[in-house]
């Protein structure tokens, strides 16, 4: 994808200079503020600085508003450059604004996260919540995508394990993944660059979700239902993680796939392969996903490592798997 680079945070320097914006602005949160607004802004001559509130509860219409109206008192035109600097809630907000102020601003991304840098922060989606994760948004392909490596000594170790449950996912897409968190022991900057690459390869063939692009929701028909039934309590990560569970079971009844795989390599990671909720309560949240084309529910399903199908699953079949992988003892471990 036109726009990823990998670097330190200096290398923002050429990149905006490269676009020549009018104004820049930078979007952060109070968490990043601390750690990295001012090494990110010093490379950028007199930027505007909003700072919002962290925290999934803020990623809202509200905010959004909040941020136009800034972004109209500062004077920012659609030849400005809006930077959004933090993790993956932040960086949907980012996109957003950019993509709906004066119909479509210039956007650079900075990911702060593990999660971000494999997967939010790649490939144009934006949104906000409302009734449901996401359920307003828009794709908008930022100008640039900076992963810059340093940001993550920063992250605490549960941010850390949140990202994992995307980088389980691509491990289960594609083999070449797999091989690399077979025997895991931690993070590189080889694994975030494979996971970042995979997925912006995606979405270059397929930019709006339309088809192959579908594939990388694996994990997140169930684990945004649970999100969302946990309050947002359990992390987008996490849930993920469970929802690989859940689609790893539907995969070995309908096509013999090996969920053993998948809850060796979930385990590897320390990350969950139970949920704790109900499968009737789990079915009703996923049929209101944005993801439910025509009112009906559908999974991607692991058919084996480096292969999966995107279809519709009858609810039997996804009620047996939500019943496998439940444990209302869970406590967040694997």
């Amino acid at each position: 994808m036109e726009g990823l680079t990998f670097g330190p945070l200096s290398t923002l320097s050429s990149l905006v200079e490269e676009l020549n914006p009018y104004r820049v602005a930078f979007l952060t949160n109070t968490t990043v503020e601390r750690l990295w607004l001012e090494k990110a802004s010093n490379w950028i001559e007199d930027p505007i600085k909003i700072v919002i509130p962290d925290g999934e509860e803020y990623k809202n219409v509200e905010t959004v508003m909040a941020i136009w109206r800034r972004l109209q008192d500062e004077g920012f035109t659609r030849k400005s450059l809006l930077i959004g600097l933090g993790g993956g809630v932040l960086t949907d907000i980012a996109g957003f604004v950019a993509s709906t102020y004066m119909r479509g601003t210039l956007l650079g991304l900075v990911p702060t996260t593990l999660l971000a840098q494999v997967d939010a922060a790649i490939g144009g989606k934006t949104g906000v919540n409302f009734n449901g994760k996401n359920m307003v948004g828009t794709f908008y392909l930022p100008n640039f995508v900076l992963i810059a490596h340093e940001t993550l000594s920063t992250l605490p170790e549960e941010e850390v394990r949140n990202g994992l449950g995307e980088v389980a996912k691509y491990a289960i897409l594609d083999r070449k993944i797999y091989a690399l968190t077979k025997d895991f022991e931690g993070i590189s900057e080889t694994l975030i660059r494979e996971c970042a690459l995979f997925k912006a390869e995606v979405v270059e063939k397929d930019p709006e979700e339309k088809g192959m692009r579908r594939i990388l929701n694996l994990g997140h028909t169930a684990g945004h239902a649970i999100e969302k039934l946990s309050s947002y309590g359990i992390k987008h990560g996490l849930a993920v993680a469970m929802g690989l569970a859940v689609a790893s079971k539907i995969g070995e009844e309908l096509y013999g796939f090996d969920s053993g795989k998948v809850e060796e390599l979930l385990q590897g990671m320390g990350l969950p392969t139970r949920h704790p909720f109900g499968a009737g309560d789990i079915i009703r949240e996923m049929r209101l996903d944005k993801k439910a084309w025509y009112g009906r529910i559908v999974f991607v399903v692991p058919v084996e490592i480096g292969e999966v199908v995107v279809e519709e699953v009858d609810e039997g079949v996804i009620r047996r798997a939500l019943e496998a992988t439940e444990d209302d003892s869970w406590s967040g471990g694997g």
